[in-house]
């Protein structure tokens, strides 16, 4: 790359020489391609049609949501069957299996931003997110990052342990084993630091979905790139103590956000002793909260596969439904670009310049 060609590519991803932190796409969006457009969606997490615990999550379901774009995240925890490599190998198979899916085009795997199209996919193959969730896929070989970004996945999610277990891998821990508060939790791992300093360079999302507090806060000291939680919920406010649960206090996700992070709210139904989230009026009261405090171009969509189970907000069937989403909003107070923002953009961003780092990053290195 000539130094003519590296200036291309700075002002292509919105970046100065000095400026690694000025990347304006929601503007270039707002100015270049709102006006023409539908309501861009993209979901941030969900999993394989046909593969996942949701028998609504199909290829038809996505299509007929009209989205831009969504992840498909196949598993790559401690879950697979006991074996020194085993988490490893079962997803290289889940990989290969969507790798197929493109070779029959009813997928396209998005490699880098501009393979994503700012405008609902009603026909030719779906653009795919291609992720892990799981560090253990990684093992202790960083090797296995690039093997996987070269297979096309683009964000993994580090920590993905269950209840039956204890909740830590090679990275970090799992936020449904640890309070907020435990002294137990260590964080991340001294390989940890270095999964995410390779992530860095090769242009990798780190997704800190169902991270320990611990461990989010050690990832977000550390990571030069903007980090995302790809499928949570917020307590409110005023909450300043969380148990082993999903859902993210305030100081924990604004750690995120200062990175210049997304976090993505996902349509679970719950209802708490003092607060909760039972209808899609109560989702887009808790997006109004975030925003008067965080501001709006921090939260995004994901779904985790969208649908049918109950536990979900009254009205909720697939990931079809996004759409009742976008009307609560609508009907919420929420403005065009202020709905495009959270259902789409704010993860774009992040996206496009976690691939950007990675671009100037290898050419300062080279």
């Amino acid at each position: 790359m000539n130094r003519r060609e590296f200036l291309a590519k700075l002002v292509r991803y919105g970046l100065s020489a000095g400026a690694l932190s000025a990347l304006p796409v929601e503007r270039l969006f707002a100015q270049e391609f709102y006006p023409r457009l539908a309501v861009p969606i993209i979901d941030a997490h969900a999993h394989l049609p046909g593969y996942s615990w949701d028998e609504e999550h199909t290829f038809d379901a996505i299509r007929h949501a009209k989205l831009c774009a969504i992840s498909m995240a196949v598993m790559g925890d401690n879950n697979a069957p006991v074996g020194a490599d085993s988490t490893y190998i079962n997803a290289k198979e889940s990989i290969d299996i969507v790798r197929q899916w493109e070779a029959q085009k009813l997928i396209k795997i998005v490699r880098r931003p501009s393979d994503i199209p700012l405008q609902p996919v009603l026909t030719g193959p779906i653009p795919v997110i291609l992720s892990i969730e799981g560090g253990d896929a990684i093992g202790t070989d960083l090797e296995r990052l690039k093997e996987f970004y070269d297979l096309g996945v683009r964000m993994i999610t580090l920590v993905h342990g269950t209840t039956t277990q204890s909740g830590n891998n090679q990275i970090g821990n799992d936020m449904r084993q640890f309070s907020s508060s435990d002294s137990t939790d260590g964080g991340l791992t001294d390989f940890g630091f270095q999964v995410i300093h390779r992530m860095n360079r090769i242009g990798m999302v780190v997704d800190v979905a169902h991270a320990s507090a611990q461990t989010l806060f050690d990832i977000a000291s550390c990571t030069r790139a903007p980090i995302i939680d790809s499928h949570t919920s917020p307590f409110p406010s005023s909450v300043t103590w969380r148990p082993p649960s999903r859902l993210r206090l305030y100081n924990e996700m604004a750690a995120i956000v200062e990175t210049g992070g997304v976090i993505c709210t996902w349509p679970i139904g719950f209802d708490g002793d003092s607060f909760g989230r039972l209808t899609f009026a109560d989702w887009v009261e808790e997006i109004k909260a975030f925003k008067s405090y965080f501001g709006i171009r921090f939260i995004g969509l994901g779904t985790d596969s969208g649908g049918g189970l109950p536990g979900y907000v009254e009205g909720w069937e697939s990931i079809s439904s996004v759409r009742r989403l976008l009307d609560a909003m609508r009907s919420g107070g929420f403005g065009p670009m202020e709905i495009s923002a959270f259902m789409s953009l704010n993860f774009l961003r992040a996206f496009t310049r976690c691939h950007a780092i990675a671009q100037v990053s290898n050419y300062l290195n080279a």
